[in-house]
């Protein structure tokens, strides 16, 4: 029997009270019912569809525009045409985006000019994209770098005028909200009020109503407020009635779409695209973590800054692509050869950085000799031609209280000497030391 009754839906409890109730049961139960269906299940409704059709193509169109970057750094870099075909296919993707959102936000013209704003910045940008792929550059351009870097920042902008809609959308989400638990409310009013008529029937009817729908809607209510705080994580639960349940489905998978597309932003944001490895930003936030964990378990930790040895050569002999070619080779090197809790980070050109928690100077000396050697040994193919490349590594061990950049810039020293004294080797420095310990 409980069974059967889970299968009912939201119309046959509402016909029910109103059996119950006789004529003022019919009378609230028909109010009630309309309050809750667009006061507070039709809300929840448009909410879902925004974040389908709102919401998530914001995420992904600034996720677009965000990748649009790669393919024209890599051409002007190497001349590639196969960048310019991924480039044009984005530039499509995004065109599009902008179009269907525009028609998505008709209805909402403040967040349409918002959108609108970002479609100039990004016209402005692909402008500059366009210029860049179409003319012939040389090495050190000016004008190229200048065009470049403008670029870049009308790509930035864009982003940010999609951020604004973004959070314009997301605030008029959560007004409905407001507006559902307000609407909510009243039907709780107004089934308190048949009650109070009807006496024993009537308590009856919002009894069987009020205990199947109140912990529902409490629920979508609950869901939604901690979504507009936001709760990323947490899931809506509800059987009775079905159509709450396909609502709160609905809902919970566009949460995680959302979730989904700002995990991809915040990877963007920390991942160098050439190599895959983190970035200095993302080297930043772990030198943060790893110098809280010194402070609380009295720790040891190093730090190594490692260069490709002639690494320009490489660029100007071969060309760009054999040097991006000899980038993802080291990269990959260095992090199949380093314990599986040390991190490695590309921070610019041919420059690296690794964090090693839990070493000392001599740990970390060793770790950095593994390193050397693994990449001295390496044959990287390129065009039929093998390339052999080294590394010089600069060693410190981390001051507790030292900030992240004298530690860099003290692995740079040691780095320095390294390339000074001839490459392809080990030094280790520190403050304190008078000078660094040169290990070949």
């Amino acid at each position: 029997m409980i069974g059967l009754l889970k299968t009912k839906s939201l119309r046959f409890w509402v016909g029910l009270g109103m059996l119950i109730a006789l004529l003022p049961i019919v009378l609230s139960a028909s109010g009630g019912y309309l309050l809750l269906n667009w006061g507070v299940i039709v809300p929840f409704h448009d909410v879902t569809s925004r974040q389908r059709q709102q919401i998530i193509p914001v995420q992904k169109l600034r996720i677009m525009i965000w990748e649009a970057l790669a393919p024209v750094d890599e051409f002007i870099e190497d001349g590639d045409p196969v960048h310019l075909s991924a480039y044009r296919s984005l530039r499509t993707q995004i065109e599009t985006s902008f179009t269907t959102l525009s028609d998505a936000l008709r209805g909402e013209p403040a967040v349409q000019a918002s959108l609108e704003r970002a479609r100039n910045e990004w016209t402005a940008a692909e402008r500059h994209a366009t210029e860049l792929i179409s003319v012939v550059h040389g090495a050190g351009d000016a004008e190229k770098n200048a065009t470049l870097q403008r670029y870049h920042g009308g790509v930035a902008a864009a982003n940010d005028k999609l951020a604004a809609v973004y959070a314009s959308i997301a605030g008029r989400i959560e007004e409905d909200h407001d507006i559902a638990v307000r609407s909510y409310e009243r039907s709780l009013w107004l089934a308190g009020i048949a009650g109070a008529i009807s006496l024993l029937t009537v308590a009856l009817g919002v009894i069987i109503i009020g205990r199947i729908l109140s912990r529902s809607v409490d629920r979508l209510v609950e869901g939604a407020a901690r979504f507009a705080e936001g709760d990323r994580t947490h899931r809506i639960e509800i059987q009775l009635p079905p159509e709450l349940h396909r609502v709160a489905e609905e809902f919970n998978h566009m949460i995680g779409r959302i979730r989904e597309s700002e995990a991809a932003l915040d990877e963007l944001a920390h991942k160098d695209s050439l190599t895959g490895l983190s970035n200095r930003r993302a080297f930043e936030e772990s030198f943060s973590d790893i110098q809280a964990r010194m402070q609380r378990h009295a720790e040891t930790a190093a730090l190594l800054a490692v260069d490709i040895d002639h690494f320009k050569r490489i660029n100007d002999e071969l060309g760009h692509a054999a040097g991006d070619v000899v980038l993802r080779a080291v990269a990959v090197a260095m992090k199949t050869n380093v314990r599986p809790f040390d991190k490695v980070f590309r921070t610019g050109g041919e420059e690296f950085l690794v964090l090693l928690p839990q070493a000392g100077a001599a740990k970390a000396q060793e770790i950095a000799e593994r390193l050397r050697e693994t990449v001295a040994a390496l044959s990287i193919p390129f065009n039929g031609t093998i390339i052999r490349t080294s590394i010089s590594i600069g060693v410190v061990e981390i001051a507790e209280a030292a900030g992240h950049a004298s530690v860099v810039e003290e692995a740079d020293e040691a780095l320095y000497q390294a390339k000074k004294s001839g490459r392809n080797r080990v030094v280790v420095g520190g403050s304190g030391r008078g000078r660094a310990i040169e290990v070949q």
